[in-house]
């Protein structure tokens, strides 16, 4: 074993560059599943860090599921005797530039009674004394470009507020993108006078405040608010897992590219080994050692590569977590121990089992392989292993079918494309055999049966970059296609001309008349919602006739559900909701509400892209009556013919000091803005894999070049020169990356369907039309091509400089 163990040190001194691309390789992959990892640790604690690291994980919180609380609540509680030390809290989504923020606004005085609060008085005190005074941390201060005495401008609702950096206060990555500033401060600057979002409270105080508060408030402790985050983003943490884990997948086709490329260099040294009594069971020990330690130090270079990249890869979610879920997520993470030492046992288990083929292919190498360079490839398969592909295909095609939970049709996701990393050779090799047959007679010719005779060596390679082409490529048209789904959605929906909206006031019942009665107005909408404890939405609408039309039927009749909804019997419920509840047209739901519980008739299903979480609709005086409240969150102007924009503009900002109007074309390109910015990650991900299908294919080309080494050296005495060489490596590469796209294209429909009319409804609750764009296939071709030949670069001109001399020598 000392033999052996000496062997293969020598080699890898002697042969760095394989070494690198091996643990390049596996690191990639490892990387892309850490940072994701990463990622989603930080989405689940979005919802509640920052006020945990105020009040500590051992709090509870007071919440009001109908929306904002009134603060004579906090004076009423504070006051009675024995009270436990308790703490006010607003909170506020702001923005600056591209960037959202998150005000937290607290009373500095409940501060100073101690309880459960971490942030000291004294830490505090800047902000008494100014109505502008604000108080960051110091990496968000740092991320912000500015130092303390500096102005913030932020806006919030459209409305600019000027803040001023008054003091730094101590706080890790909980307090990233978190401003504080004094409660009385926020609420005048907000024009949220007399409002709070939630109230901390020691945890120990439960009971204490259970006896005492109204029926209609919720007490929530810290393990149900980290379920709510980790609910409300479970569909996009799902999605991302998937792609990690895909990522990691092809990684280890580089890892068996590697390491078969090592044994080709190694079969004459293996051959003699073999002749002077190492047994078959060391030779596959030396090789399973090596990639132990290949995919162990790779692994931690991917757990160190994969905490840097989820900074970045966090920077892509930040925003639309933001703007759907309503969290500002940190902006750093935290490893953890646990994590790191998971994901190190995944990579190292599955870059084992990757290496199985190799293990045997070198358990046949016979003792004393000494001359014979060229490996004989095994002209056949067992009938088991030649269905194997299609059975895995039509098993996760199966899975996919018959399950309506998202975990078996991840799984099912899996297993299909096994089946096509699987059936990708053979298909490969098929088409290739074609093209040779074709080009008999030329150089075209003899370079491509040169890749079919290494079928085998080239197998993972041309997996490898199909399925990363058809990942891009599927993820492209998915993401195109639903794009054009929630265009056409808000196209229909958003039927009103502009949309009144104010940033401080009120929009109520009075505003509605005195909007109705000016002659530029035909028509009004309006809406009010609130969010529920499970992030589901009640929304209560005015609608005329028009606004009726924006309703897309999935279940129930159209006119009925109108005529039942307004008169106040019957909800509609979206598609998202009716999918995770199991309802359906003529279903009965119950409704919590501040008057109490109200069962309701579900009148009709509609299609809705707004929220995953789901939302009911009901006609807005019912909700009115319910909710005991008047505002109106927007209300629509329904245009009469030539009128001038800018002087209605002129007289709503007259009128409503506040009020800002948002044309329909705008509210568009704000819906398709979020769009885009939630599905950046996926974009990203596709790419890395896309990079990690490149090595996959390098390796396979050294391998090749190796292994054909005589062959190439025969080429040469015979007059080809060293351009006519390079030539033939680059037509090879580019053949299989030619392949490898012609594979891809059935592979990325396939991926398409299944993430469109699967994966989306179960993970996000709504079902998309089924479009196939072609505009990702346009591109990743002509790429792929280009991919193939710079593949080849090194390859064509290493294998182009070798002296053939010694190649031809018989040994």
């Amino acid at each position: 074993m000392r033999l052996l163990l000496q062997s293969s040190r020598r080699f890898f001194y002697r042969h760095p560059g394989q070494l690198i691309l091996a643990l390049v390789g596996i690191a990639a992959g490892v990387a892309v599943v850490t940072g994701v990892a990463l990622m989603r640790e930080v989405l689940i604690d979005a919802l509640d860090s920052a006020t945990e690291s105020l009040s500590g994980a051992e709090s509870i919180r007071i919440v009001d599921p109908r929306g904002p609380m009134d603060e004579t609540l906090f004076i009423e509680l504070a006051m009675t005797r024995g009270a436990p030390p308790l703490l006010p809290v607003l909170s506020s989504r702001l923005r600056h530039g591209n960037r959202m923020l998150e005000l937290l606004a607290l009373d500095p005085l409940s501060l100073e009674q101690g309880g459960p609060v971490r942030l000291t008085g004294s830490a505090t005190g800047p902000l008494f004394g100014q109505a502008n005074a604000a108080l960051v941390s110091q990496r968000t201060l740092e991320r912000l470009d500015l130092e303390v005495g500096a102005t913030l401008s932020v806006r919030h609702f459209g409305e600019q507020l000027d803040l001023e950096i008054v003091n730094v206060v101590a706080g890790g990555r909980e307090l990233d993108d978190r401003i504080i500033m004094d409660l009385a401060a926020a609420q005048h600057l907000t024009g949220r006078q007399g409002e709070l979002s939630f109230i901390e409270a020691p945890v120990d105080a439960r009971a204490w405040l259970a006896e005492r508060l109204p029926e209609e408030l919720r007490l929530i402790d810290a393990d149900q608010r980290r379920e709510s985050a980790a609910s409300l983003t479970a569909g996009m943490r799902a999605n991302l897992t998937a792609m990690s884990l895909l990522s990691l997948a092809v990684g280890l086709f580089v890892i068996y590219s590697v390491l078969a490329f090592l044994l080709v260099q190694r079969r004459r040294t293996i051959g003699m080994m073999r002749a002077v009594g190492v047994t078959e069971g060391q030779v596959r020990g030396l090789l399973a050692s090596e990639t132990l330690i290949l995919a162990g130090l790779g692994a931690l270079a991917g757990l160190a590569l994969g905490t840097l990249m989820a900074s970045g890869l966090l920077e892509l979610v930040r925003q639309p977590v933001a703007e759907l879920y309503r969290m500002v997520a940190s902006a750093g993470v935290q490893p953890t121990p646990l994590l790191y030492v998971s994901v190190w046992i995944l990579a190292v288990v599955m870059a084992l089992a990757s290496v199985f083929g190799v293990l045997r292919e070198a358990q046949r190498i016979p003792p004393g392989q000494l001359a014979r360079t060229v490996h004989e490839e095994r002209s056949g398969a067992s009938p088991i292993w030649r269905w194997l592909p299609v059975f895995l295909l039509v098993a996760g095609l199966g899975l996919i079918l018959v399950t309506r939970s998202l975990p078996p049709v991840l799984v099912g996701l899996f297993i299909m494309l096994s089946g096509c990393a699987l059936l990708a050779p053979v298909l490969g090799m098929h088409l290739l055999r074609m093209t040779a047959a074709l080009t008999r007679s030329s150089l075209v010719g003899r370079a491509i049966k040169m890749l079919l005779s290494s079928r085998q060596r080239l197998a993972p390679a041309v997996s490898a970059l199909s399925l990363a082409l058809a990942l891009s490529a599927g993820v492209g048209m998915m993401v195109l296609g639903f794009r054009a789904t929630v265009d056409d959605w808000v196209a229909r929906l958003i039927n009103a001309d502009t949309y009144l909206t104010v940033s401080q006031g009120q929009l109520d019942s009075s505003s509605m008349e005195t909007l109705q009665d000016w002659p530029e107005v035909e028509m009004l909408s309006g809406s009010r919602q609130v969010r529920m404890d499970d992030g589901s939405m009640v929304v209560g609408y005015d609608l005329n006739p028009r606004a009726w039309e924006g309703f897309e039927w999935l279940d129930g009749d159209g006119l009925a559900a109108r005529d039942r909804v307004e008169s106040g019997q019957a909800v509609l419920v979206t598609e998202p909701m009716a999918r995770r509840d199991g309802l359906s047209a003529g279903d009965t739901l119950e409704l919590v509400t501040p008057s109490g519980t109200v069962e309701f008739e579900v009148a009709a299903v509609y299609r809705d892209y707004s929220t995953d979480r789901g939302m009911i609709a009901m006609i807005g005086s019912r909700f009115r009556e319910l909710w005991n409240d008047d505002q109106r969150d927007s209300i629509g102007l329904y245009l009469g013919p030539g009128v001038d924009h800018e002087a209605l503009e002129q007289r709503v900002s007259e009128t409503f000091p506040a009020g800002h109007l948002t044309t329909r074309e705008s509210v568009r390109e704000q819906t398709l803005g979020v769009f885009d910015r939630t599905f950046r990650i996926s974009w990203a991900l596709a790419i890395l894999v896309g990079m990690i299908a490149a090595i996959a294919l390098i390796s396979a080309l050294l391998a090749l070049g190796l292994e054909r080494a005589r062959e190439y050296a025969t080429l040469r005495a015979l007059g080809l020169s060293r351009a006519g060489l390079a030539g033939v490596v680059l037509t090879q590469t580019t053949s299989l990356a030619a392949i490898a796209v012609l594979l891809a294209v059935p592979f990325s429909l396939l991926i398409h369907a299944t993430l469109s009319l699967a994966v989306q409804p179960r993970a996000f609750g709504w079902s998309l039309a089924l479009s196939f764009p072609l505009q990702p296939l346009a591109v990743l071709i002509p790429l792929a091509l280009l991919i193939g030949a710079l593949a080849g670069a090194y390859p064509a001109w290493k294998i182009a400089h070798r002296d053939p001399a010694p190649l031809l020598r018989a040994s």
